[in-house]
């Protein structure tokens, strides 16, 4: 009996995750979607050189008509990464500083789905474009101090999902966007561009 009880439990588990899609199979399938999720964010070139690997959540409201391949959706994104020892040493942080790099995204997609079977993996294709806000924060001590610029930028991934109505979901996007911080009086600022790619689980329903 021992032996089988991970068995049983791994059945449980299972039953539990598939049991919203044999619900979702028999009413009318919702054009309308919810998703939230999260993950690892993993900067890349230039932006490797100043934040490492962070956290972020994310979330989007998608539609995607019947019997069609494509679906749109409006989405947001939070990142939030710590500054590399390279780049705090650089701007001669004081070791008891705590700085932070976060990064804002707001933006729509369209979304390019694969072959649709009820509690099946479906694979899909997406891109976006978007606002983005990078915003550094400072703490020390009780005081938290943060400057913020904006920019545009675009995305574009895959990723895969389980069920037609509801069930989990796993993508990664490369996201590229140019930020222009305000210039003081009489000089002109230069502006940036960042690389990341977020890798996300999440839930749909």
């Amino acid at each position: 009996m021992r032996c089988l009880r991970p068995v049983v439990l791994a059945t449980v588990v299972l039953a539990a995750s598939i049991a919203p899609d044999d619900l979702g199979a028999q009413a009318p399938r919702r054009p309308v979607s919810i998703g939230l999720g999260g993950g690892g964010t993993l900067p890349i070139g230039d932006f490797a050189s100043d934040t490492k690997t962070g956290l972020h959540g994310t979330g989007y409201l998608q539609y995607e008509p019947e019997r069609n391949v494509w679906a749109v959706r409006g989405e947001f994104a939070y990142h939030r990464s710590d500054y590399t020892d390279e780049f705090l040493g650089a701007v001669n942080a004081d070791p008891d500083d705590d700085l932070r790099n976060g990064v804002s995204y707001l933006g729509a997609a369209a979304v390019l789905v694969g072959r649709k079977k009820e509690g099946s993996l479906t694979p899909y294709l997406l891109g976006g474009f978007g606002a983005y806000r990078l915003t550094a924060s400072q703490t020390t001590g009780a005081t938290v101090q943060s400057e913020s610029a904006n920019g545009f930028g675009f995305n574009a991934g895959a990723g895969i999902r389980l069920g037609a109505t509801s069930g989990f979901f796993l993508e990664a996007r490369f996201h590229q966007f140019s930020i222009t911080p305000d210039a003081a009086p009489g000089q002109t600022a230069e502006k940036s561009t960042y690389q990341m790619i977020p890798v996300t689980l999440g839930f749909r329903f």
